[in-house]
């Protein structure tokens, strides 16, 4: 079936009634009152046909039968990202730039048949977006399927908020950043369930209990009233924008912002979820003091790694984050998986590496390796070339390298799979192991040099992490790194054991 969606803003030719046109097309006008648009997310309904949101997340999602639909659209003089998901294929989902108020394509050149579009606020740079109504190129809009039963809803700071969602290299662009692709989404579309993302770059625990019951991110009016979404979960991702104050202070914020979330929900299981890997004195390393301090059984807590230098995650990264958080899910709710998750795990587990062979690539390009330039690293998808599979990976100049936890006294053996560009091409190969402040420099290190043919060969390196150190070892990160700038190397299926 062909579908093709417009990625770019509006359509020129308009009607007497300043509607949007297209030859040879009968528009069918949708009013965002109809009861067959659903509606997930914070959505002030305030003036019920000018409905408005703020918070990434919100979402609305129809059926219809026709070739084509269209969105009459506004965020002022900001201009927010939204998600455009055709029948259910966030892989191939696009984005829309929505700034001021006009008619915006949707999908377009569509197959016979219903069709679910559902589309999502991706960032929240300052004004809420309103919808002034839909139009379909043909029937019209028909019952949608049901929405999930499951209700989850986040709390976070920059990280939930997507911040440089779509870059392996901490680019903050604003259309860089997203919720569909970041782990809130990806761990509600594991176990089927609606989401609401309450996030704010720079929040820390105080200014997000300042904002965590409204609607409109700046203004205290109108509140959100909380019997309209009753979740099942609760997930915060707060205290990394606390680090520097005292320890005593951020546990009594934590407890703060608790005793608020379980008045307004008191049947929901309530988490806190951090990572640890980035800064000594994280909060990580006491919320499971705080949760202690509870007393509630209906609350618990999880960790998770920063295995990257001081970066904000990329989609490969909340694909490893939304990991985490389902195995907590599954061992401490029950939680059944609905489905397999939508975006690349960039986070090895069990003591391997992720994605060793680069077959796998998350929606924007990444793959779960990490560079310092992305030109002197290629991808290359060509089977005939390829050790393993149909894709390997060639540096010029460049390094890659992969992080991943580690504890005093692991030894950790990795395989890789090298051909240089001539033989006699050589390449370093690194296994080091750090501490708790990850982006530091290593507590040790172990490199090996390899002289490389021109064909495929199996190397092998181990390494063990300090029985004892100055500080405890939190992770090993094996780097590849060409010794010339001449020099082309490629690369493919690596596995790495951990004793």
């Amino acid at each position: 079936m062909f579908r093709s969606l417009l990625l770019l803003a509006c359509l020129s030719l308009t009607s007497p009634g300043g509607l949007a046109q297209v030859p040879g097309a009968s528009w069918k006008p949708v009013r965002p009152t109809d009861p067959e648009i659903q509606y997930v997310g914070r959505w002030d309904f305030t003036n019920p046909e000018q409905p408005n949101c703020g918070w990434q997340g919100s979402s609305i999602r129809v059926r219809f039968e026709g070739g084509g639909l269209r969105a009459e659209l506004s965020s002022g003089s900001v201009t927010e990202t939204f998600r455009v998901v055709l029948d259910g294929d966030y892989a191939a989902s696009t984005k829309i730039f929505v700034g001021a108020r006009k008619f915006y394509a949707l999908a377009k050149g569509l197959g016979s048949g219903a069709h679910v579009i559902e589309l999502v606020k991706e960032t929240y740079h300052g004004t809420n977006s309103t919808l002034y109504g839909l139009e379909v190129a043909g029937k019209g809009l028909v019952a949608p399927p049901a929405l999930p039963g499951r209700r989850i809803e986040f709390y976070g700071d920059s990280n939930l908020a997507g911040h440089s969602l779509e870059s392996e290299e901490n680019k903050n662009a604003a259309d860089l950043i997203g919720s569909t692709l970041g782990y809130a989404g990806i761990t509600s579309r594991i176990f089927d369930a609606q989401y609401h993302n309450i996030s704010v770059s720079g929040g820390t625990l105080k200014s997000m209990n300042k904002r965590f019951d409204r609607i409109t991110r700046f203004s205290e009016d109108p509140r959100w009233d909380f019997s309209r979404y009753s979740p099942d979960l609760v997930v915060m991702n707060l205290g990394a924008n606390n680090v520097g104050s005292s320890k005593s202070s951020i546990m009594a914020a934590y407890h703060t912002f608790l005793d608020d979330l379980r008045a307004v929900h008191p049947n929901a299981h309530i988490m806190l979820y951090n990572a640890w890997g980035w800064d000594y004195n994280e909060t990580a390393n006491y919320i499971d003091e705080v949760i202690t301090a509870r007393n509630d059984p209906n609350m618990s807590w999880a960790v998770f790694p920063w295995l990257f230098p001081q970066w904000h995650g990329c989609e490969a990264d909340h694909g490893g984050m939304a990991e985490y958080l389902a195995r907590h899910l599954e061992s401490v709710l029950g939680w059944q998986r609905s489905k397999a998750a939508d975006v690349l795990c960039g986070y090895g587990m069990g003591g391997d590496v992720a994605n060793g062979s680069f077959e796998k690539v998350a929606p924007f390009g990444g793959y779960g390796w990490r560079y310092f330039d992305r030109p002197g690293v290629q991808r290359i998808k060509d089977a005939s070339r390829a050790q393993d599979g149909k894709v390997f990976v060639r540096l010029v100049d460049q390094p890659i390298f992969q992080p991943n936890p580690a504890s005093n006294g692991d030894t950790f053996t990795v395989q890789v799979w090298l051909r240089g560009g001539k033989a006699g091409d050589q390449v370093d190969l690194t296994i080091d192991f750090r501490d708790q402040k990850m982006w530091t420099n290593p507590l040790q290190s172990d490199t090996e040099r390899k002289t490389l043919s021109s064909s495929w060969q199996l190397f092998t390196i181990s390494a063990m992490a300090p029985a004892t150190s100055s500080m405890p070892v939190f992770h090993t990160r094996f780097t590849i790194q060409p010794v010339k700038k001449s020099a082309v190397i490629d690369v493919d299926s690596i596995s790495m054991t951990r004793f």
